[in-house]
């Protein structure tokens, strides 16, 4: 996950087919990841002056436990473009990324990001009201982040890919660098769950 801090906006294109979602959802599931399925995002961070870039991840192999997801990104300084993540298919996490080797099994080469022990930033059954807390320790390992969840409504929104109905979720909470002197400091943002997309919109 990316720790965020300051105020960002993400757009939300969808490359694979949608189905319709009741106007008026009352609990959901963890999506059923197929092989195939297939997101496009646009990220913008307002805090700093790069340009929005773009990048993806597909789904290219399913078992019993997990989905093996192929991506690509043009996010400048960060990590390598091409790279792999293992979403866990009842947590509904992406808990490891790696980076892409093709003669690897499902392309997975040297672990870069481990989020196992992550408390889940989605936690289904997803309905209205739904309150709950998670700590998310941050990818560099040198700090966390502490929030509350509320599923604050479930509502149509409009962004690059169409409109979506979906779940709004807000968390507020603290981060903590632990690197050297400890200090902290108050962060929230909201997310839009939904479940024709598979995914945040």
């Amino acid at each position: 996950m990316i720790q965020l801090t300051r105020a960002q906006k993400l757009w939300f294109t969808v490359g694979c087919g949608l189905l319709a979602v009741a106007a008026r959802a009352q609990t959901v599931d963890a999506p059923t990841i197929a092989v195939g399925d297939k997101w496009t995002y646009r990220f913008h961070n307002q805090g700093d002056k790069r340009e929005p870039y773009l990048f993806y991840n597909e789904v290219k192999a399913v078992d019993n436990a997990s989905a093996w997801l192929y991506g690509e990104s043009q996010q400048p300084n960060a990590q390598p473009p091409k790279y792999v993540w293992r979403m866990d298919l009842k947590r509904a996490e992406y808990l490891e990324r790696f980076e892409f080797d093709p003669a690897a099994a499902n392309g997975a080469g040297k672990r870069l990001i481990n989020r196992q022990t992550n408390d889940d930033s989605l936690q289904f059954p997803l309905s209205v009201g739904k309150k709950y807390a998670l700590k998310q320790n941050w990818d560099n390992g040198k700090g966390f982040t502490e929030y509350k969840a509320e599923v604050q409504a479930f509502e149509r929104v409009k962004v690059e890919a169409g409109e979506f109905d979906a779940y709004r979720i807000k968390y507020t909470g603290f981060w903590t660098n632990t690197d050297g002197r400890s200090f902290s400091g108050r962060t929230e943002w909201t997310r839009w769950y939904a479940p024709a997309a598979k995914n945040t919109v």
